[in-house]
């Protein structure tokens, strides 16, 4: 056998192992863009245009070192963060993180079925037929299929997300001015900054680091196949902040550059077609409504892991009603409580899109402080301890993060008052 050979078949092999790991640094990543994100990122361009995108960069770097770690804690320890939480820190701090992870949890859930709803509204369909109808079969399909077969599901949705490439490509964008807007804000405040930290909050959620490391768990991956995982998952943090990108290309390109205020990825749909035409109002409700779906399928099992692991009950994909019975019921009792407020046909929950978003950026340094208590710690990691420029990245990202919110917070509270 020649070089060319070995090395095409050394490539085939790592190609295999590649799609072998493929899933839950992807899937956790993109649907993170979920109809609240889309919301987020969608209200942010159409106030401050490009410069709501400031953050990409670094962004999408603490993006794929956080999903890193997590993957990484998983693959070492067998163990989900929920699980180390109690049993490094005792049942009354597993009690308190759950209430406040749940409490947010809740209101990502309220946002997707929100925008599901809007979905089927703006395509003129019976949306509370059709709302009821895609609830139910969500719990009998999670419930009914095994780990494989909803992975699946859940790498198809994400397709969903090129109709954004697509609208943003209709506004015929001038790159080299969106970059210099992106990098270079023309417009700064306490608002502002209030909304880069819900870009970041729905971008960097607290949800997604632990139903990445709980997903990795329920994957069973092996030491062997972690650097796969870890390439998979800066992929994924590269895709998702593609994706935040072309939703900020096409509404700042027609809605900011319009002066057209919006509260939500319903209205922006709508205010598109004089702007942009039916295609490209079409194609961002298209994205709209696979947004909503991966959102309202993920958030609750992410819910639903932590709920496990935090109180020692069967959590996973793979295990049957009878056995797993607590997590399918948490994860069916998040979606039947949204839906009966969505049913409410006054109700439009993406008024508090940028507040829910605030409060996922907000609990970050919560998060963050338990990534860099498990991974630095060399009895759990042992040679797998985070080092190097990751751990000066998480660390550093903490401090920032939390400085923002305070002084974000703070200057709402003036405000306010």
């Amino acid at each position: 056998m020649n070089k060319i050979q070995l090395f095409l078949q050394r490539w085939k092999h790592r190609l295999f192992v590649f799609l072998l790991v493929l899933g839950p640094g992807l899937i956790t990543a993109v649907a993170d863009n979920d109809a609240g994100g889309v919301a987020t990122y969608t209200v942010a361009a159409a106030t401050f245009g490009m410069a709501s995108q400031l953050l990409i960069i670094p962004t999408t770097i603490l993006l794929a070192i956080t999903q890193d770690v997590g993957a990484r804690i998983a693959v070492v320890t067998r163990k989900g963060l929920g699980d180390l939480i109690r049993e490094q820190f005792g049942i009354k701090i597993s009690v308190l993180v759950f209430f406040i992870y749940f409490v947010v949890n809740q209101g990502v859930v309220l946002q997707n079925i929100s925008g599901l709803k809007a979905a089927y509204q703006l395509f003129d369909l019976p949306w509370p037929a059709m709302l009821i109808g895609t609830c139910f079969l969500l719990i009998l399909l999670v419930i009914n299929f095994s780990y494989k077969r909803i992975q699946r599901i859940f790498l198809i949705l994400i397709f969903f997300y090129f109709s954004y490439v697509l609208a943003a490509k209709l506004t015929n964008p001038d790159w080299i001015a969106i970059a210099k807007e992106t990098l270079i804000p023309q417009r700064l405040g306490l608002d502002y900054w209030f909304t880069l930290i819900a870009v970041l909050g729905t971008t960097i959620t607290a949800w997604g680091q632990f139903f990445v490391n709980s997903y990795v768990n329920d994957k069973k991956l092996s030491i062997e196949q972690l650097r796969y995982e870890r390439a998979e998952i800066y992929l994924g943090a590269l895709v998702t902040n593609f994706f935040s990108l072309m939703i900020a290309v096409a509404v700042s390109n027609t809605l900011f550059k319009s002066n057209v205020v919006v509260t939500s990825g319903e209205q922006a749909a709508l205010a598109l077609r004089p702007l942009a035409g039916d295609l490209a109002s079409a194609l961002f409700a298209s994205g709209l409504f696979g947004a909503s779906l991966l959102g309202l399928t993920i958030v609750p099992l992410a819910t639903a892991y932590v709920f496990s692991e935090l109180f020692g009950y069967e959590g996973s994909l793979d295990t049957n009603f009878k056995k797993g019975r607590l997590f399918y019921t948490f994860f069916s009792m998040q979606i039947i409580i949204a839906l009966i407020i969505a049913l409410i046909p006054s109700v439009s929950l993406f008024a508090l899109t940028l507040f829910v978003d605030y409060l996922n950026g907000a609990i970050l340094p919560l998060i963050f402080f338990f990534l860099i208590k498990f991974s630095e710690d060399k009895e759990l990691m042992g040679k797998y301890i985070l080092k190097g420029f990751s751990r000066f990245f998480l660390r550093l990202s903490a401090v920032v993060v939390t400085i923002a919110v305070v002084v974000s917070l703070v200057g709402k509270i003036f405000r306010l008052g």
